[in-house]
Order: structure tokens, then C-alpha cells, then sequence
């Protein structure tokens, strides 16, 4: 089935999102949408799902007029969205979150759900995903790729004939992106219409067929994907020459670093450590691994939301244990989380609001709006934030936008430690540089940088030190001058 986009227009208030925009999804074609965080591609898919209404154009159908008014519509007619936030209800199980809408579907003869049937339907679309995942696992226990292999797989449940995929390999590591980006392949030569939009520009050029490339919301054109080169893409997704490297030069390391976080044989229940390794003042110490290997413990335990079990921890030489994540943000550590819809942000709140969260001012007993106001446009200032007042919702930005919120919020009350988990996931190539940017930056004014990702060139580009996790130990340290690469550090992963 062929979707069709015609001068798609779409405002928000004063705010063009799509100006007059084109698109042809072929069937047994996977066709790109790359763009800047902003650039109208999720609006565009939205669009064609259902989700959000044109103001002017037309959608078609091979050839038949098409405007759905709602998700269902569109799914009727055989569109389906994986949105780019999770949308996962944890109090149901692995099959519920698949059929969401449709459990009536496999109600039995006096209107109960017939649990075998539906877990044998869900786990077959989970295993022609190949996700490892299976429907009688808990939610809770699994992280956030797992859930979003799982969203893909009730897009899938719909037996659509055109699959919209928005920033769907986000929250994947590097085996889940290799079996979704497989299994793209296999419903492309099944015939399937896909449209796929991603940040990472390897992998649009490595599965899909053609691209559209959006700018402002404007349409800058649609090309082969072997016509173009990732820097010819890149340099028109932003209306510029990126510099050679997105990654800001780094200080010569101090003869005689100062030690401001160490940890001293630390482990937690179940399987994590025993871990020693410090993180200086000044420099970004970048942690690696397969998710699952470590990394996010490490997180969670220096943030408070899981327990020492053996071993100290130590803030500045001082005993430091902390009990909840408030103990952390009283002691000087900001957390950036990974998932910033759920954790790091409030969605319906306006962009100061969010900012100042963490660092709410206060005039004597009362919140002070005026410093509020500055410490708000200071920080949209220093990280680019693009939203027309510090007033606007912050749902209503983009995921670029988002996340520099979230980083916004992190600073506001000047952290001697800055934990980040993954924080470019989801951003585009000229929001990454500016995040990239501000980190540096921060080292260099001598803040540690705790930096956690599963991008190796994010981890190899931004890092002066470098551990590797593996089975909740630490198998691997480089150093940045020895300059690793990508199979050095990922030798040590497996």
C-alpha cells in the first residue's frame, strides 16, 4: 500500500510545524524521515497515523483520498505508529500491553480473556521480532528497549500494511537494533510500506531505500541513500558544514587529579560487583557496556535509588550512603535519567516550571518569580533551548528540546557531579554538538561528568577514561590519549 503526503501543512499556535510538506511511502520500500529535533517528522507521522490533524494538504491511500481522524481509524485502514516516547502500562502483562485495545478479541465462550491464546499470539509477533523476549517476563523487570521491542510489536499486532516507526531504535541497544533493523528488512520484503525515523544516520543508511530530509518544517528534498553521504545529510538537515568532529577538544589531563567520587569494593544484591573506581574533578568518566551489564546500577546506586549491600562509597573523601535520590541532590549529584518523559520531566508543566524544579528560589518564604524567570532564560540561553517563552509546555517541544530541559533542570542548582544516562538518546546531530558542548564545557569548569552510554562514538568522543562493564564488574579501563576504538571497547563488552 502506497501513503501519500500532499503540501502537508500544520501549525501550532504561532508555531509552522509542517509547510507544505510532500511524502511517497512505497510498499516493500523502508523510506526515511531525517531532520533537526523540530524539523516536523514526528508531526508528519502523526499525521498519517491519525494522531494529530492536517490544517491543509491531502493523504491518500494508493490513490484513494485518506484523512483518519483517530489512531483506530488509521488502524483500521491499515496504518500503524510506534510512537517515539514509551507508551507501556506496567500494571499489565507482556500480551495485555500487545492487544491493549482488543482483549475482547480473545474472550472465551462466557467473556473471559483465554490468557493462552492471547500469550501464544503475542509471543509469536515478539519472536518474528526476534526481541528475546518473552510474554511471561514481568514489565518491571525489563528496561526500556525490551518495552519499546514491545510497542513494536503491538504496531505489528494490527497486520498493517503501512508500519510508521518514530525513533523506534532509541532506547535499543546494540543487538535489539540489529534484530528490529532485521526485521524491517524481512516486512520490507514482505511487501510492508515503512516509514522510519532515526537520528542515528548509519542506520537510515543501512536499511532504508530512500530518504526525506526536513528542515524547520520545511521540505528540503528526498534522495537514494546511496546517492548521499552522511555528511551531505547532515549538512542539510541543519542548513550548514558541521565541523569535522561534534566532539569539543579536550584539556591536556592534570598531573595531580582531585578525586571526587570513589568508590571502594561497592556491591548490591543481586549481582553488581564488588566495583572500585573514582571520578575526578574535571573530567568526563564514561561507562560502557551492554545494558544490563552494570551501568544503570552504578546509576542507581550512587543516586540513591539502590542499596550498598558491601563496600564505601565517598563524596570528597566523606562517607557518603545516600538513602533516596533527594540524599543525592542534597550532596551536590544532579541525575539526567534515561527515560525523560517518565522521569525526568513534567510534561504538562511549562519549560521554567521544569527548569527551576531542582532549584526553586525563594524570597524569604515565597517563591520568587523574577529569579525564577532569570535562572530560566539563563539556562535556555546556555543550552539553546528553542521555545518562544520560558511559559510553554513543555509537551509541546520537541525530543531535542526536551532533553536539554532535563539537562536545564540538572544544572540549576550547580552540581559538583553530573550523572547522565544515555544523554543524546533521541537527539538529533545539531542538538547532540550543543549537549556535547555544555558537557565539555562543564568539565572544563571542573565539574565531575559520570557519563553512561550505550553510542559508542558518544562514549569514545566525549570520555577522558573510559570503564567498561561486563556482568556487573569492571572488565576494561582506556585511557583517552591511547585513543580505543570501537572494537576495542566492544572486545570488552561480550
Amino acid at each position: 500500500m502506497q501513503l501519500t503526503a500532499q503540501d502537508v501543512c500544520k501549525r501550532y499556535g504561532s508555531t509552522v510545524a509542517l509547510d507544505h510538506v510532500p511524502l511517497v511511502l512505497r510498499p516493500g520500500e523502508v523510506h526515511a524521515l531525517v531532520g533537526e529535533n523540530g524539523a516536523g517528522k514526528s508531526t508528519l507521522l502523526k499525521i498519517a497515523a491519525g494522531a494529530e490533524q492536517l490544517d491543509s494538504g491531502a493523504l491518500a491511500l494508493d490513490g484513494v483520498p485518506y484523512r483518519p481522524h483517530s489512531l483506530r481509524e488509521a488502524q483500521r485502514l491499515g496504518v500503524a505508529l510506534v510512537f517515539q516516547e514509551v507508551t507501556i502500562n506496567t500494571s499489565l502483562t507482556v500480551a495485555e500491553n500487545i492487544f491493549i485495545d482488543r482483549l475482547r478479541d480473545f474472550a472465551n465462550g462466557i467473556g473471559l480473556v483465554d490468557a493462552r491464546r492471547l500469550d501464544a499470539r503475542a509471543q509469536e509477533i515478539l519472536d518474528s521480532l526476534d526481541a528475546g523476549i518473552s510474554v511471561r517476563q514481568n514489565l518491571a523487570s525489563l528496561d526500556l528497549g525490551k518495552w519499546k521491542c514491545i510497542e513494536i510489536a503491538r504496531a505489528l499486532s494490527y497486520e498493517p500494511s503501512v508500519l510508521l516507526l518514530d525513533e523506534a531504535t532509541a532506547f535499543l541497544n546494540l543487538q535489539e537494533v540489529h534484530a528490529v533493523l532485521a526485521a524491517m528488512d524481512r516486512l520490507r520484503r514482505n511487501g510492508l510500506t515503512i516509514g522510519f525515523v532515526s537520528h542515528h544516520l548509519d542506520e537510515v543508511l543501512e536499511v532504508a531505500d530512500r530518504m526525506s530530509i526536513l528542515k524547520d518544517g520545511c521540505y528540503v528534498g528526498t534522495f537514494a541513500t546511496g546517492e548521499v553521504t552522511i555528511e551531505t545529510i547532515q549538512s542539510r538537515m541543519v542548513g550548514r558544514e558541521l565541523s569535522a568532529s561534534l566532539y569539543p577538544a579536550r584539556k591536556a589531563p592534570a598531573a595531580a587529579p582531585v578525586p571526587l567520587l570513589s568508590l571502594e569494593g561497592v556491591a548490591a544484591e543481586p549481582d553488581f560487583g564488588p566495583v572500585s573506581l573514582t571520578v575526578s574533578r574535571g573530567e568526563v568518566f564514561g561507562v560502557g557496556g551492554l545494558k544490563g551489564a552494570g551501568g544503570e546500577c552504578l546509576l542507581s546506586l550512587i543516586v540513591g535509588d539502590q542499596a550498598v549491600t558491601h563496600g564505601v562509597m565517598r563524596l570528597d573523601g566523606a562517607p557518603y550512603r545516600p538513602r533516596a535520590p533527594v540524599d543525592a541532590w542534597q550532596a551536590g549529584i544532579a541525575y539526567l535519567p534515561g527515560d525523560r518523559t517518565a522521569e525526568g520531566l513534567l510534561l504538562d508543566f511549562s519549560v521554567l516550571d521544569n527548569l527551576v524544579l531542582s532549584a526553586q528560589p525563594h524570597h524569604g518564604p515565597f517563591f520568587d518569580r523574577t529569579a525564577a524567570m532569570s535562572l530560566a532564560r539563563r539556562l535556555m540561553q546556555q543550552l539553546r533551548i528553542k521555545a518562544a517563552t520560558p511559559w510553554v509546555r513543555c509537551g509541546d517541544l520537541s525530543g531535542g528540546n526536551l532533553q536539554k530541559v532535563v539537562l536545564g533542570k540538572c544544572l540549576a542548582p550547580r552540581p559538583r557531579l553530573l550523572l547522565l544516562d544515555n544523554p543524546t538518546r533521541g537527539v538529533d546531530v545539531g542538538a547532540r554538538a550543543e549537549i556535547y558542548r555544555v558537557i565539555r564545557a562543564l568539565a572544563d569548569d571542573g565539574m565531575a561528568v559520570l557519563l553512561l552510554s550505550q553510542d559508542l562514538p558518544e562514549l569514545l568522543g566525549l570520555s577522558d577514561r573510559i570503564v567498561i562493564m561486563r556482568r556487573g564488574s569492571i572488565a576494561g579501563l582506556f585511557l583517552a590519549e591511547t585513543q580505543p576504538t570501537e572494537a576495542d571497547v566492544i572486545r570488552q563488552m561480550v
